[in-house]
């Protein structure tokens, strides 16, 4: 049966809506049954167990882990959740959590099956316990990266829409805790909003110059990252006081790739030259003669590339921007006899 969709997906979330999986391995069952079945806020949907309070069923989780007295964390607790607009049935729900506890490994375990309503998200929490029945334990490795197919899976089982793999397509895939934002708040995060308004200013293709200005009607600037010779070599956005390159929105927002996408900038090496004339030739004794002008504007763009480097490794304010072209600054007055000795 599919799952019931009663509305269309909420405009924050995009049309990505998905089911997630949270999990927590930790040592007290008390306290996570507790959580779990609190009065008036959940539903007890399912369980393997004979207790009918949290203290019962604490105590029965606790005989079973005298089997390994040496585990420290026998608890593992997951919610499932789901976008607000999604629905699925308490016997989806129970399938959903059985379908993710055996492809944890959880075949011969005690467990608890609940669901909350207390939050505008369904979800339901899922508490098992590590230690089997008859004394084993099951493993935890790499378990937070194989629940991942598992969702996907359940996915195409009931009927939500899917994040498609971000491999194929030109948006970064959304973080885990960008989509736990926007269950939680109905909200997009600044690279999601990004994402769009830069696909809304592109459109099928458009100069720089519009681009630039669409842009910034909506409060986003834009950084050209370029080499000495006046070649653009990388783009940048910023919203509300965050910057991101355009590699960190996805493979379809740098700057080879916008340009495929239809952006228009004009640069050439001819200009390249003769800006390179204009500017530091005039800065730089000896530097203009036609043949120099190759050999001296390669001498500073690997000046300028070296320091570029150091740029790759976290997103940067404008400001930080600034700082690293004054240390490029710094790299040209270092080759400026060298550049005098080529110019003789």
């Amino acid at each position: 049966m599919p799952a019931r969709r009663d509305h269309p997906p909420a405009a924050g979330i995009a049309g990505r809506s998905v089911m997630i999986a949270k999990l927590i391995k930790g040592k007290s069952f008390r306290g996570a049954v507790e959580y779990d079945l609190q009065p008036g806020k959940s539903i007890l949907l399912e369980t393997n167990m004979a207790g009918a309070s949290p203290r019962a069923l604490a105590v029965e989780f606790e005989a079973v882990r005298t089997l390994r007295p040496r585990l420290g964390k026998a608890v593992c607790h997951t919610s499932l959740s789901i976008h607000p607009d999604e629905r699925l049935t308490d016997d989806q729900w129970r399938e959903a959590a059985h379908a993710w506890m055996q492809g944890m490994g959880f075949v011969n375990n005690q467990y608890i099956i609940s669901r909350h309503t207390d939050a505008a998200h369904p979800h339901v929490h899922v508490l098992v316990n590590r230690i089997t029945l008859d004394g084993q334990v099951v493993s935890d490795a790499h378990d937070f990266k194989r629940q991942e197919p598992i969702m996907r899976r359940l996915e195409r089982q009931f009927g939500l829409r899917r994040v498609p793999p971000s491999q194929e397509v030109r948006r970064a895939a959304l973080t885990k805790g960008e989509i736990e934002y926007c269950l939680r708040t109905g909200e997009t995060s600044t690279r999601m909003r990004l994402q769009k308004v830069v696909d809304t200013a592109l459109g099928q293709g458009c100069p720089m110059d519009i681009f630039r200005d669409r842009l910034r009607l909506v409060g986003v600037e834009i950084r050209l990252n370029s080499a000495s010779t006046g070649f653009v070599s990388g783009i940048s956005f910023a919203l509300d006081g965050v910057a991101f390159k355009g590699s960190k929105l996805g493979k379809g927002y740098t700057w080879n790739a916008l340009q495929q996408r239809g952006l228009r900038h004009e640069q050439d090496r001819g200009c390249a030259q003769e800006e390179f004339r204009n500017g530091l030739g005039r800065r730089y004794p000896g530097i203009g003669r036609s043949s120099d002008v190759t050999r001296q504007a390669s001498i500073v763009e690997q000046a300028r590339k070296s320091t570029s480097q150091n740029q790759c490794g976290s997103d940067l304010t404008f400001g930080e921007f600034a700082a690293r072209d004054k240390e490029c600054e710094r790299q040209c007055s270092r080759i400026r006899s060298r550049s005098q000795g080529i110019s003789r």
